[in-house]
């Protein structure tokens, strides 16, 4: 799911139909994979707000495609599905860690904790970036 949001960044003369198109040709599609990408693609200007709220200082625009679509995935899945939030927080991490530099999984990490308390979604993690 989170490659075919990194794609539609680019394909954006396309709709999230005709990205799902080309991916349901993959044997492993799924209707999750289907209902979760059109989810999070509807979700992404509430997800962008989340985000810039929580990033301190980063704009999207600043965000590299990979930790943008990782981001949007997981506040989707975190904020709009059954998905537990530390399964969410914990797969974004690894995708992190998998597709991005090395400065992308505590950042995500971080980001992703502090939208989950805002929301109420877990219990009070504390923020390295605000301990002394």
């Amino acid at each position: 799911m989170m490659e075919l949001l990194f794609s539609a960044s680019f394909r954006r003369d396309e709709s999230p139909d005709d990205i799902l198109l080309i991916a349901e040709e993959d044997e492993t599609f799924s209707a999750y994979i289907k209902d979760t990408f059109l989810g999070a693609s509807a979700f992404i200007p509430d997800s962008d707000k989340y985000i810039e709220k929580d990033s301190k200082n980063w704009k999207i625009a600043r965000l590299s495609p990979v930790t943008s679509a990782i981001l949007h995935l997981s506040v989707y899945e975190m904020l709009k599905t059954d998905v537990p939030p530390k399964v969410a927080i914990n797969e974004a991490v690894e995708l992190s860690k998998k597709y991005d530099d090395e400065s992308a999984a505590p950042f995500v990490n971080g980001i992703l904790n502090r939208i989950a308390r805002e929301n109420g979604l877990i219990g009070d993690v504390p923020d390295p970036r605000e301990e002394d």
